[in-house]
């Protein structure tokens, strides 16, 4: 019997910024409603379940949707995990605490969006990140 396999091959149509910053991820959410004239609300958790390994991780979710854009706003290291070593949804980004996603990215000049997030204090460092050279680009997608 001749099996048929189905390639899938994702669009990555968002800027990504990782962030180094020591704060609650409530009071950098806040933070950064002010600075970007957004409203980022807490939603339910990203869950990744791995079957092979039996292993959970849970990572902080907020989210800020209009009609022609979407911010997402994530914490790197999961709060929750169980039966893994590698707690991160981006491992090769490890030394990051923060992920924001901004997805429809036409609609905004990341210059101007990058300044705007350095003026925050209680941000150490920030990074556009080029989505195809991580290996893990795909744990992205939910």
């Amino acid at each position: 019997m001749k099996t048929s396999k189905l390639i899938v091959q994702h669009d990555y149509d968002f800027e990504l910024y990782a962030i180094i910053s020591s704060v609650k991820t409530y009071k950098l959410a806040w933070e950064l409603n002010q600075v970007l004239n957004i409203v980022l609300s807490k939603k339910q958790d990203v869950l990744f379940e791995f079957l092979k390994e039996k292993s959970k991780l849970y990572f902080i979710n907020y989210k800020f949707e209009t009609e022609y854009s979407c911010f997402r706003f994530i914490k790197n290291k999961a709060c929750e995990f169980y039966n893994t070593s590698k707690p991160y949804l981006i491992p090769e980004l490890k030394e990051y605490d923060y992920l924001l996603l901004l997805a429809n990215s036409s609609v905004f000049d990341e210059k101007k969006i990058l300044e705007q997030l350095k003026k925050i204090s209680n941000i150490e460092y920030i990074n556009l990140v080029e989505i195809n050279t991580l290996k893990s680009k795909e744990n992205l997608i939910f």
